[in-house]
């Protein structure tokens, strides 16, 4: 599968609440950033996060994800929802908690 269709496959799973595939030739609905770090690194990182709930591991579409409900990378920094999906050659982090998904 090329990246365009598992963005459809993703975009499918999650009714298109967090990315829509037909939009714009395609878009996220929510805050996302594309990122090379792998999704244990991304566990690595929480340890040292100002305020975390535990990671939940899980697929979508096909794809490995890690999800935490509650992130607070530093002090005084706005609480939010994080998932990382693996897209295979990158990741990508979205301020949304996958599990509410699956």
């Amino acid at each position: 599968m090329n990246m365009t269709e598992k963005l459809a496959a993703f975009a499918a799973a999650t009714n298109n609440e967090l990315f829509d595939a037909e939009y714009n030739g395609g878009e996220w609905m929510i805050e996302a950033v594309e990122t090379r770090e792998t999704i244990e690194s991304f566990v690595v990182s929480s340890n040292g996060y100002n305020e975390c709930t535990h990671e939940k591991f899980g697929e979508i579409a096909g794809l490995k994800f890690v999800a935490f409900s509650k992130v607070q990378p530093r002090k005084g920094d706005q609480r939010r929802a994080l998932s990382v999906i693996d897209f295979g050659d990158l990741r990508i982090a979205i301020d949304a908690d996958l599990t509410d998904f699956t």
